[in-house]
């Protein structure tokens, strides 16, 4: 089996180094704009003979097709804004595809507008054509979203209905040297979810979108993270959950913790179109205003600036219905520490579980463990023996239920 990933960038190298170590794959084409960034990564590894560094346009269909002969499956670890393209060259190729992320910003509707397609529909869109071909399309398999929907539908399935799911990010991350803006993955995407996009909510069966940046809460995480303050952003699972999980699901909700000082610089930032994605005219010259704060801002692959994060980071999903009578609440989680995730993968605890679960998927689908065809997200596959996989490569599941008359 010969497996591409796009993209060799933080998590894209614990997915090729996850990969290289199993024997589902014989050959793994990391690809980058420029093959050089494949080769350094490579080499980061501990250059093993299964990886092989190319270059490839995540943005030329044609040029991607040329990369992808023979490849099985084709793994999305760059960039949300290419996944049509990238969905477009398997198709036409003949390999499977997979992803962390669907592209957000295709669709931002105002607060109060009529929503009647969600960005999700784009590649939902594309299910009939991936199972005439016979590929898979396995869409959003990070860990949030990506792991917190196989728990999601984990709990879902051990209840009689569902009322609310609430997926919570928790991170008490500092790093040494530095007191700016920082991200621990792609800053772009960072800046875009939280800043720049009105977040899409599912509230009382339907999809709605409210203002970036305006609503919070105090959220007790488990330790040692604790409380933290989280804050409502846009993100995919608001799209999958209540339409897949099903069993009446009316609220869906995901919120990131993050610092006073980081939504104070973004508040600031906003207000003055610096998020802005869009191309301005500077003195003759077009510059986008987001890609001059990501040029200032730590590049998240830096082995130097990796190797100064301190504390944990936790993904987790409450999914609260009723069984029985009784009104359930099931609560799921995964955390891991950055010192400790460096040290045994050369990455953060944010590159190694969003990394971890979709390399599991695809090592998975190569051992025909998953067999589904079409486009789908985590929630529409049993979720038991994908839990069962996940901790088998050291992606932890922890839980605690209460019950209430």
């Amino acid at each position: 089996m010969k497996l591409l990933v796009i993209g060799a960038g933080a998590i894209g190298s614990v997915i090729a180094d996850i990969c290289a170590k199993d024997d589902a794959y014989d050959e793994i084409l990391l690809a980058d704009l420029k093959a050089e960034t494949a080769e350094a990564i490579k080499k980061r590894l501990g250059s093993p003979k299964k990886i092989t560094p190319i270059a490839m346009n995540a943005n030329n269909v044609a040029d991607m097709k040329k990369g992808m002969k023979g490849v099985d499956m084709t793994i999305n670890a760059t960039l949300p804004r290419f996944f049509l393209k990238i969905m477009q060259a398997c198709l036409e190729s003949g390999s499977s595809y997979l992803d962390m992320a669907t592209d957000l910003a295709v669709m931002n509707e105002k607060p109060g507008e009529k929503i009647t397609r969600i960005p999700i529909d784009m590649q939902t869109d594309m299910d009939q054509a991936y199972k005439d071909q016979g590929i898979a399309g396995m869409i959003c398999w990070g860990a949030e979203p990506g792991a917190v929907n196989v728990w999601a539908r984990y709990a879902a399935d051990q209840m009689d209905s569902v009322d609310s799911i609430q997926v919570r990010d928790g991170d008490t991350a500092t790093v040494e040297g530095h007191h700016a803006l920082v991200s621990f993955w792609s800053p772009d995407t960072l800046i875009e979810e939280v800043a720049f996009m009105n977040s899409l909510v599912f509230t009382k069966g339907k999809f709605e979108r409210e203002a970036p940046l305006t609503k919070s809460e105090e959220w007790e995480f488990p330790q040692p993270l604790g409380t933290q303050r989280v804050w409502q952003v846009d993100h995919e699972e608001i799209q999958t959950m209540g339409r897949f999980i099903g069993k009446g699901v009316k609220d869906v909700s995901f919120m990131l913790a993050l610092s006073d000082d980081f939504v104070t610089a973004l508040k600031v930032l906003k207000s003055i179109g610096m998020v802005n994605p869009d191309p301005i005219d500077v003195k003759g010259v077009k510059v986008v205003p987001r890609d001059v704060i990501t040029s200032l801002m730590p590049v998240p692959t830096d082995p130097i600036f990796q190797s100064k994060i301190k504390g944990h980071g936790c993904c987790s999903v409450k999914v609260t219905g009723k069984r029985g009578g009784k009104t359930i609440q099931h609560y799921l989680w995964n955390v891991m520490a950055h010192h400790e995730c460096w040290k045994k993968y050369g990455g953060t605890a944010t590159a190694v579980q969003t990394g971890t679960p979709p390399a599991v998927a695809a090592i998975m689908l190569a051992k025909k463990e998953i067999t589904k065809k079409g486009v789908y997200p985590p929630e529409c596959l049993d979720p038991k023996p994908i839990i069962k996989r996940f901790e088998e490569f050291g992606f932890m599941t922890s839980e605690a239920k209460q019950e209430k008359v």
